[in-house]
């Protein structure tokens, strides 16, 4: 993932599938974290909220809708 691509949140988790009501679908990345062990990635939401994020919750939004069919 880079910046500018469209993201939404995902989880197979059902520890996390509260978590799935938090996040507006889908998000723009705006900016990249590669400074630690762990990329994460700031997520500007559609409801205008930003949170960073581990690249493992997330999946670009074209890929998502390809598997969808």
């Amino acid at each position: 993932m880079k910046l500018g691509d469209i993201v939404n949140f995902h989880t197979n988790a059902w520890v996390f599938e509260h978590a799935k009501a938090r996040y507006a679908n889908p998000g723009v990345i705006v900016e990249v974290n590669d400074e630690h062990r762990q990329m994460s990635y700031c997520v500007l939401w559609a409801d205008g909220r930003m949170s960073n994020e581990h690249p493992g919750y997330l999946k670009l939004e074209e890929e998502e809708k390809r598997e969808k069919g």
